[in-house]
């Protein structure tokens, strides 16, 4: 978590850097902005992970002799083959293609994420359990 955040704090300097010789070669103030925006996104994600890791014991990803066992192996529980996240994503895609289309696609879209996600949940829900 160290080594992140001194990325992105070195990132942030990048851009800052990078921002100001963009000012000075191309005099246009919206690349200039979106520049110096990204280095303040960095130098935020830098400066919490920076902070986080002080007040945290020292993560086996700092250490420089730790073993891959050291970190924790939950990583939580992936659906080895669910086809839920393809029928999301392709709601999300009708529902987008609706914007550009006709309203009653982005409706029809909307009710496709709202089954498709409730699948998504429910998926290996199996009720609550009887006793005999």
């Amino acid at each position: 978590m160290k080594l992140a955040g001194k990325l992105f704090l070195g990132g942030a300097a990048f851009y800052f850097l990078v921002a100001g010789v963009y000012w000075i070669m191309s005099n246009d103030e919206v690349g200039t902005v979106a520049l110096v925006l990204t280095g303040f996104l960095s130098a935020m994600i830098g400066f919490y992970l920076v902070v986080t890791a002080a007040r945290l014991p020292d993560q086996p990803e700092d250490l420089a002799d730790a073993e891959i066992w050291d970190a924790d192996p939950d990583y939580g529980f992936f659906s080895p083959h669910s086809w839920a996240p393809l029928m999301v994503g392709l709601s999300a895609a009708i529902t987008f293609a609706g914007l550009a289309f006709a309203a009653w696609i982005v409706a029809a879209g909307a009710v496709l994420i709202i089954m498709s996600s409730a699948y998504w949940v429910f998926e290996y829900y199996q009720g609550p359990k009887r006793q005999f």
